[in-house]
């Protein structure tokens, strides 16, 4: 529920390593989470394009939603 606490730290592990698509999905979530759908949005398309092949990312139902795929 400390949203603001864990967009910092995801934002920081973005930052540290931008080829992760788990720290980006998990950054989208956050966004997400307080309210920033486009932030979110903008994330969730890193994480699929760097990790649609990992089903935790590819599967995901809120990914698909803000991505616009069904």
């Amino acid at each position: 529920g400390h949203w603001d606490v864990a967009k910092k730290h995801f934002t920081g592990a973005a930052e540290a390593d931008p080829k992760s698509a788990e720290t980006h999905y998990n950054l989208a979530l956050t966004l997400d989470k307080s309210g920033d759908h486009k932030g979110a949005t903008e994330h969730f398309q890193k994480a699929y394009d760097m990790g649609k092949d990992n089903p935790d990312i590819g599967n995901s139902e809120i990914l698909k939603k803000h991505l616009g795929m069904k």
